[in-house]
Order: structure tokens, then C-alpha cells, then sequence
């Protein structure tokens, strides 16, 4: 009894950092996801199948839906050290923070109550000069 005891008291500190750093992600979808999104949103935007990324991992995923690496697209894909860099392009730029729509950012997909949500930055997206399909508009939250 006394080292079941014991054995609760020593992985019970070591369980709480586990679970503070998965929490750090909270929020986050799994870059499968993410792609999954940035493939429809792009062809939204009318720039179907191609998207500038600079994230290995979103990347590999858009890759494996038919999605490629387009320097030229008007569609990007970006992080939060990114995100001013492709506004400044001229992008239209999709991330994964609302964070970021304050900093150039047109549409955020985050895990919201388990779920993706989308959030519209009106501003930013009148800003890159694209028009978004209607279906869009409708089912985003605009900020």
C-alpha cells in the first residue's frame, strides 16, 4: 500500500507537465485537418490546388490532397512569424491563431468546443484583394 502510495505522489507532478504541455496546443487542429480546410478555402478564393506554405507539416498534408507548393498563388497558408511577412506579398493569408488576424491575418481555422470554426478578418480580407465565395461569408464568424 504505502509504495502504490508512493508511486501516485512521483508520477503525479510528472502527469501534470505532460498534460501542461499538450495544453499549450489546445486550440491547434492536426495539420490533416488544417489542409483539409486550406484546400477548400483556397478554392474559394480562386486559387484551386496550389498555396504558398512555409509549414513542413500543413505542407506535406496539402500534398498528399492534391495541393502544391505555388509561389505565384494568391492563397497562403501561414504561421504566426509569417503572417506579416505574406500580407506584406499581397497574400491572402490563412492561419491558425485569432491572434494572427490582428497582424495581417484574413481567416483563422481554430478547434473551438472540439470543432473547427472559421473566423473572417473582413478588413484584411478586402485588403489582399480576393473574393470570397458566399458560402464562406455564411458559415464564418466575422470579427
Amino acid at each position: 500500500m504505502f509504495k502504490g502510495a508512493w508511486l501516485r505522489v512521483k508520477t503525479g507532478p510528472a502527469l501534470l507537465v505532460v498534460l501542461a504541455g499538450l495544453s499549450l496546443r489546445a486550440g491547434d487542429l492536426p495539420p490533416a485537418v488544417q489542409a483539409k480546410f486550406v484546400k477548400i478555402l483556397s478554392a474559394a478564393a480562386g486559387s484551386p490546388g496550389k498555396v504558398v506554405c512555409k509549414d513542413a507539416d500543413v505542407l506535406g498534408e496539402l500534398e498528399k490532397i492534391g495541393v502544391a507548393q505555388d509561389a505565384g498563388s494568391k492563397v497562403a497558408w501561414a504561421t504566426a512569424g509569417d503572417v506579416k511577412t505574406m500580407k506584406a506579398a499581397g497574400k491572402f493569408v490563412i492561419c491558425s491563431k485569432l491572434d494572427d488576424l490582428a497582424k495581417g491575418g484574413a481567416i483563422a481555422i481554430i478547434e473551438e468546443g472540439g470543432k473547427p470554426q472559421i473566423y473572417l478578418h473582413m478588413g484584411n480580407i478586402a485588403a489582399s484583394g480576393v473574393t470570397l465565395a458566399d458560402s464562406v461569408l455564411k458559415i464564418g464568424k466575422r470579427l
